[in-house]
């Protein structure tokens, strides 16, 4: 908060403040002038009244003091005054019994809880309520100022108001976002520890809530999902008595990850990275199995060993490209579909095709297969945490520096413009775009070249496979007949489905692509504007701005004639 600009929190029995006078006499019957200077910032005034003599620790009828009053409404110059008369930052006062760090952390003051905490204040102590200075941070939802104290008191993390609940208890009851419940779980909390009432921990009062971001956050920490409250219930439970399937199905997945990780070594064993390049293996066993059914096996057989295959495997793999166990999945069909492809054409259609047409495919395979290089070993422009990031954040917090926004609590790092967190890849990237699951890898401004360049390369490379192993097909059906070629070489027909497949993807994606990068927009602006609806948001005006037809073109002529440029 800006102090000129704060609005001015008073004793109900104030009256509004004259200006500040030259001089001021201190007695018993003048505290609420010094306090009320204190309010709204007036130094000299507060200052000639320490001078002559009032104690900085002086209170009002209602036991807050100078540095209360100081606290709440951010007179950060004023508190540095009170602070330098050795004011105390822990004194209790108010109708809540609640310290100036708790005043300023009640609003969410990072730059005024800092210096409080610089010159003494701490975190342990609790108001009325039970309520620590981290509670009400988290109670506001004031996500920087929750960093601070965790990285400021390694106790912040696992303490307990008046009834036991713990900073992730009550952001597993009042908090629906990820934030600040990753940073307590990532601070090393305890999520065994239990409330006083019922016994029941963060994971199980997340379920009760339905709260789905805190039940991911808990679990991605390992919370217990057998842990049992004072009515022998356990979080998995309690997630079958609020009927709430997408919760139940992480619950029933994590008490499974559990049970085994105690029982079993082999499957202990079998965890990311292992699990991770398996499943990267997997569509290449896949698409083998399905060509060895489909050579030696009736065609019905096949065929409806190759369906039930399919369905098994999707009800069994719950494929979410966020989970590091699948994340190389899409990058492993990617792979083998270029392989498939390349022996296809070798041992099929390149001999019923002219010259020009094999040049036109081996020159897209070979664009496709340098672009899928290039965009996995490029740097999309990641943004990398100082190894002292914690501190530095720390730092910045006693300075004055505000983190409220663009910010990234998960690295740590103040972000750019159009910097934005990976959820998949973990880290901040530079002028993002959009994940690619099937590239494994962040496109960006950096790399969109190459991205472009690979849209056009399969485009390319699946149309032309597509016509010429259809031509094949039909010169074998009208030569041999629709049974026998089927007996032969069923399988090419799958990798011709998936060609035309591909080639039509593809050229929707490239229209899609060069329309926003002649807009100027990104895909990641584009998914923001359909969040924000009909409004007035930023995000919102900017997808809809329509430019003319010249900005257009030149925003196209930037990006095809930028040679390098990271920035167009």
């Amino acid at each position: 908060m800006d102090g000129d600009t704060t609005e001015v929190l008073t004793h109900s029995i104030m009256k509004p403040p004259a200006p500040a006078p030259a001089a001021v006499v201190v007695d018993s019957f003048n505290l609420h002038a010094v306090i009320s200077a204190t309010q709204h910032g007036y130094l000299e005034q507060v200052e000639i009244a320490l001078k002559q003599g009032l104690s900085p620790n002086a209170t009002d009828d209602d036991g807050c003091s100078l540095l209360h009053w100081a606290a709440i409404n951010n007179r950060l110059e004023v508190a540095r005054l009170l602070i330098s008369y050795n004011a105390d930052p822990n004194l209790v006062g108010g109708v809540l019994q609640s310290s100036p760090v708790h005043w300023a952390a009640r609003t969410g003051l990072v730059a005024m809880c800092a210096y409080l905490v610089k010159a003494g204040g701490v975190c342990n102590v609790r108001d009325v309520q039970g309520y620590t200075p981290i509670h009400l941070a988290i109670q506001g939802n004031h996500v920087p100022l929750v960093a601070y104290f965790l990285l400021k008191f390694d106790y912040a993390k696992d303490i307990s108001d008046n009834s036991g609940l713990t900073p992730a208890m009550m952001c597993a009851k009042r908090s629906y976002t990820m934030f600040p419940l990753r940073l307590i779980v990532r601070a090393g909390a305890d999520l065994g520890l239990k409330e006083h009432f019922s016994g029941n921990t963060a994971l199980h009062l997340a379920a009760q809530d339905r709260n789905l971001s805190a039940v991911i956050e808990l679990l991605d920490g390992n919370a217990d999902v057998n842990i049992r409250n004072k009515q022998s219930e356990t979080p998995l439970d309690v997630a079958r008595t609020i009927k709430s399937p997408q919760i139940l199905d992480m619950m029933e997945e994590a008490a499974r990850r559990q049970r085994i990780s105690r029982s079993n070594c082999f499957r202990n064993s079998f965890v990311p990275p292992v699990s991770t390049y398996f499943f990267f293996l997997v569509p290449m066993i896949g698409f083998f199995i399905t060509y060895l059914l489909f050579k030696y096996l009736p065609l019905i057989v096949a065929t409806f060993s190759t369906l039930i295959s399919c369905i098994f495997l999707m009800v069994l793999i719950r494929f979410d490209y966020h989970d590091p166990t699948y994340k190389l999945l899409p990058y492993g069909v990617t792979i083998v579909e270029v392989i498939l492809m390349t022996f296809s054409w070798s041992a099929y259609a390149h001999w019923y095709v002219p010259w020009w047409a094999q040049m036109l495919f081996v020159l897209s395979v070979l664009a496709l297969i340098l672009t899928l290089f290039r965009i996995g070993t490029l740097d999309p422009g990641v943004v990398k945490a100082a190894k002292n990031c914690h501190q530095l954040y720390v730092n910045e917090a006693e300075a004055g520096i505000q983190h409220q926004q663009k910010y990234c609590f998960t690295c740590f790092i103040r972000k750019m413009e159009h910097t934005k967190h990976c959820a998949v890849c973990g880290y901040c990237v530079n002028n993002f775009d959009h994940h690619c699951p099937w590239l494994n890898s962040c496109i960006t401004r950096r790399n969109m070249r190459e991205f472009v360049m690979f849209v056009v390369s399969v485009f390319m490379s699946s149309s032309i496979y597509c016509l010429a192993t259809s031509h094949y097909a039909i010169v074998q059906v009208e030569d041999k007949g629709l049974e026998k070629f089927l007996e032969k070489d069923a399988f090419l027909m799958i990798t011709i489905i998936l060609s035309g497949m591909h080639a039509f993807m593809l050229c929707g994606l490239f229209c899609v692509q060069m329309n926003q990068i002649s807009q100027g927009v990104t895909t990641n602006e584009r998914i923001k504007a359909r969040r924000a609806g009909h409004s007035h948001s930023s995000d919102y005006n900017v997808i809809h701005h329509k430019p003319s037809y010249s900005t257009r073109c030149h925003n196209l002529l930037e990006f095809f004639s930028s040679n390098g440029d990271s920035n167009w």
